[in-house]
């Protein structure tokens, strides 16, 4: 099994693992909140718990919608294209482009809504900015340079960023399930 195949597997981990996040979201909020979890603006949301726990959806959200998309896309430029150095070129530049439009939609549902950043959803601003500056990175030395011995940077950096990402996405289900067994211990 080389490292690719390792990665590969290891990413749909991450999928599966984000996919439960969000299907927590679903089972424990929407019988509490019904369709204001999706749809609640500022005027509705009127405690700061209730600000962490809608940005805190909708970056997990945003987050599984993003990862599984890109990845897709990411597979099918990899196998379409044969020229090597367009393949690289158009490979770092779309996946960039996907960081961004990570960013633009997790900000627009938070303005639409009114919405206070979360720690959860700052902290995967963050890790996809130091994401798309990895992609840069490597756009620049193997696009343009044809420099490729930064790959292990990519990828250690890209997987820091995606583990720090996936685990603050994490911190929001855990810390209320915790609280919940906590209540149900003292009544």
């Amino acid at each position: 099994m080389t490292l690719n195949d390792f990665l590969n597997h290891l990413a749909w981990i991450f999928k599966g693992y984000e996919a439960l996040i969000v299907l927590w979201f679903l089972i424990t909020q929407f019988p509490k909140y019904r369709w204001s979890l999706f749809y609640a603006r500022h005027h509705t949301l009127n405690s700061l718990p209730l600000h962490e726990m809608h940005s805190c959806f909708m970056t997990a959200l945003c987050y599984l919608f993003f990862f599984l998309y890109s990845s897709e896309i990411d597979n099918f430029i990899i196998r379409q294209l044969s020229a090597v150095d367009g393949q690289i070129k158009l490979f770092y530049l779309t996946a960039m482009i996907n960081q961004f439009l990570f960013l633009v939609t997790l900000f627009s549902l938070h303005r639409f809504k009114g919405c206070f950043f979360s720690k959860t959803a700052r902290v995967n601003i963050y890790t996809t900015l130091a994401v798309m500056a990895l992609l840069f990175m490597q756009l620049v030395a193997r696009g343009y340079f044809d420099y490729h011995e930064l790959g292990m940077v990519y990828v250690f950096g890209g997987w820091a960023c995606n583990i720090i990402s996936v685990s603050a996405l994490s911190i929001y289900p855990i810390r209320q399930t915790l609280g919940y067994f906590q209540k149900r211990s003292v009544a």
